[in-house]
């Protein structure tokens, strides 16, 4: 007897943290439909608290769509807590790969990593600076949320970022954290205006704008809120600080999406 293979539908949900303030949800919007656009179908968006849909809301619209195998990418720069056990638990899986019944439906769930140690991460932030008007003399300060999570890997983020700047001939290269994490935002300013920089560029490694980057991280460097920076005094002396974006939806997160995408789909 011949044994019937029955094909299963795939489909990919971008699972976002979810804002009040913020451009995640424009980013994430923008993000999918280029995903589209190059052809990925059934791209879906979910998201831990606050925005809407939610990641549940999101499995079970594509269950109901017909998708029963499911790659979700997490839209995040590091792992942590929230990858490896909060969205999944949101998902019904237990770690990285489970099926789950989604009303009546039997659904494949499995999880993407986090952006993490792609070197596309640095290519950004030289990027920042460049637009910024920086160069190699500049200081530079690279911006994580920080985390209180034991398992989290934002720190070692920061941390690696900040040496393939050095690498690539940024003499004066800082990381520190909105909160949680040493060191701070005040720390790494005054390290950088000690080196003797005139200038910093402040480029924050988060995924979207929002009531972190617009008003708390600007208030501990002490430039207006939402503003691209301003002059401070540090050590004694004038600096000048140049703000940048985060890297919101960057073309290159975008290939990196894609073609997570096309080898899930075997394309």
């Amino acid at each position: 007897m011949r044994q019937v293979v029955i094909a299963m539908t795939k489909g990919i949900m971008i699972a976002g943290y979810g804002t009040r303030k913020g451009n995640l949800e424009e980013i994430l919007e923008r993000q999918a439909a280029r995903m589209r656009a190059r052809g990925i179908a059934n791209v879906y968006i979910g998201y831990f608290r606050v925005s809407s849909p939610s990641i549940p809301e999101a499995l079970e619209q594509m269950a109901a769509d017909g998708v029963d195998d499911v790659l979700v990418m997490p839209y995040y720069i590091a792992e942590g807590r929230l990858t490896y056990e909060l969205i999944p638990g949101k998902l019904g899986i237990s770690g990285n790969v489970g099926t789950v019944d989604v009303k009546g439906k039997n659904v494949k769930v499995r999880m993407a990593p986090a952006f993490g140690n792609n070197p596309v991460l640095a290519d950004i932030v030289c990027d920042r600076v460049a637009d910024a008007g920086g160069d190699f003399d500049d200081g530079v300060m690279v911006i994580g949320h920080g985390s209180r999570d034991s398992v989290s890997s934002n720190k070692d983020i920061m941390e690696m970022n900040a040496d393939r700047l050095r690498r690539r001939g940024f003499k004066n290269v800082a990381y520190t954290f909105n909160e949680f994490c040493e060191p701070t935002i005040a720390d790494a300013v005054g390290s950088l205006a000690a080196a003797g920089v005139d200038r910093i560029i402040a480029v924050p490694l988060f995924v979207a704008m929002g009531l972190h980057l617009g008003e708390e991280v600007p208030e501990q460097i002490g430039i207006p809120a939402y503003s691209q920076g301003g002059e401070i005094t540090a050590g004694g002396r004038k600096v000048e600080v140049r703000y940048t974006r985060p890297v919101e939806d960057d073309a290159r997160l975008l290939e990196t999406m894609v073609a997570g995408a096309k080898n899930f789909y075997g394309m």
